[in-house]
């Protein structure tokens, strides 16, 4: 049953029913992202058994590693227009279908390239859930609502972070990394059917009222069709947009180069901790994504008011993790460096508000694509940092098989220090301007 706006506003109950919906609609969405984003962390961990078991030189693993990142940048634009025209609920069950079947090929890989078509497949798969929940998001919340809640879910992300680390390797221990990527691929397609079962594109669908139709004039502007074109060409056709993109290429993807896959043998490497130990320290970076993003989110939201502010100083306050990392990198205490990896997850976790940033620069229609076309830049600098610091890695003289001396990390942290400079200024030109607000 379809219901007027004017009568839906003085229908409390009805509201408080779409409430409710959109709360399970967002509950599934953060368990498929979860998922997700332990596909993405899980090699700082499982990589070190790769290298054992195949004898790997670093620069092999950070290709199967990037080629995750890789596809994920591929599906990045493609996903924002599918959930723009296709719809955010068939566009999430059928890849993260998909990605479960590259955990199956993943976890029964006998050679490097098995195993990087494995993570090609994942992260081809699960490229779009992000972008796609953003979608959904535009339309079932306010828009002062938007970077809590996408920060909300980025925390939930980074729980399955968690998982993938300590929790990760006892279950590695006890049925074996091959058999712990297999029920994961399992989890994966339920996920997907789950998703597909309860998702629904717009509140309109179930006879709710959105809040743009509930403010009135926006609708138009929202229910307006976008062609492949147009999108297209308003999104690459904005200079802030670049802007923005140059900042979160190396805000993101050193993060996801270093915490999610060189930091796991740099501890092991150089501290010689054990699994567990570098598991648990491990854990702290998510951890601190679990605080930092939902925190930003809020900031951003409600107290400073601004995407730019948060992203800025929140990058230069992350780049400062990489004074220990470069200048100290071994002399480190182990108390240390679990307070070093927690102050690295929660001053990354600011870069949240860069999917509200890249939406607020378009109208609401190109929310999608806006979100979609960002996120090439997010994983390409994922690909980018794990195999460049991978070969960097490489180019040293390994002191036994799988183990690299101190001057090799060294060298490949310097990597991400200097990307992060060089995006903090890019970004310093970006002009915010929250006036799209309205439309949102």
């Amino acid at each position: 049953m379809k219901y007027g706006v004017n009568h839906v506003v003085n229908n409390a109950e009805l509201i408080d029913k779409m409430k409710q919906y959109r709360l399970w609609i967002f509950l599934v969405i953060s368990a498929t992202y979860l998922i997700s984003y332990f596909h993405r962390a899980a090699p700082a961990v499982v990589g070190p058994e790769i290298i054992k078991e195949f004898s790997l030189e670093p620069s092999a693993l950070g290709f199967i590693g990037s080629m995750y990142f890789w596809a994920y940048a591929a599906t990045a634009l493609p996903s924002g227009l599918l959930a723009d025209s296709w719809g955010p609920r068939k566009t999430i069950a059928a890849f993260v279908f998909l990605a479960g079947i590259g955990g199956f090929v993943f976890s029964l890989a006998n050679d490097v390239m098995s195993m990087a078509w494995g993570r090609f497949m994942i992260g081809f798969g699960v490229g779009v859930v992000y972008v796609a929940a953003m979608r959904i998001l535009a339309d079932w919340y306010k828009p002062d609502e938007l970077a809590t809640y996408s920060g909300v879910l980025l925390a939930v992300g980074n729980v399955g972070a968690l998982i993938s680390t300590t929790p990760l390797v006892f279950l590695m221990g006890s049925i074996g990394w091959r058999n712990s990527f297999s029920l994961v691929a399992v989890l994966t397609m339920v996920a997907s059917v789950i998703a597909y079962r309860v998702i629904r594109n717009k509140p309109n669908e179930l006879g709710f009222p959105s809040f743009q139709e509930m403010s009135g004039p926006a609708t138009k502007a929202v229910n307006k069709k976008t062609s492949l074109r147009e999108a297209i060409q308003v999104v690459f056709g904005n200079k802030k947009f670049y802007l923005l993109g140059l900042l979160l290429f190396s805000f993101y993807g050193t993060f996801m180069g270093v915490g999610s896959l060189w930091a796991g043998p740099y501890l092991q490497n150089i501290y010689g901790v054990s699994k567990q130990i570098a598991g648990n320290i491990l854990m702290m970076f998510p951890l601190g994504m679990v605080f930092g993003c939902p925190l930003s989110g809020y900031v951003s939201d409600k107290i400073l008011k601004s995407r730019k502010k948060v992203l800025l100083w929140g990058c230069i306050l992350h780049t400062l993790s990489y004074i220990p990392l470069t200048f100290f990198t071994d002399s480190l205490s182990i108390v240390t460096l679990y307070a070093l990896f927690f102050w690295y997850g929660v001053s990354g976790g600011t870069f949240v508000s860069c999917f509200v940033c890249a939406q607020e620069i378009y109208e609401p229609r190109f929310a999608g694509t806006a979100v979609g076309a960002l996120n090439i830049f997010l994983f390409s600098g994922g690909a980018f940092y794990q195999y460049v610091m991978g070969k960097v890695i490489n180019s040293y003289v390994p002191l036994a098989s799988g183990v690299y001396p101190l001057a090799a990390y060294q060298s490949a942290f310097i990597i991400p220090a200097c990307g992060l400079i060089l995006g903090i200024i890019a970004f310093a030109f970006f002009k915010e301007n929250r006036d799209k607000q309205e439309i949102g």
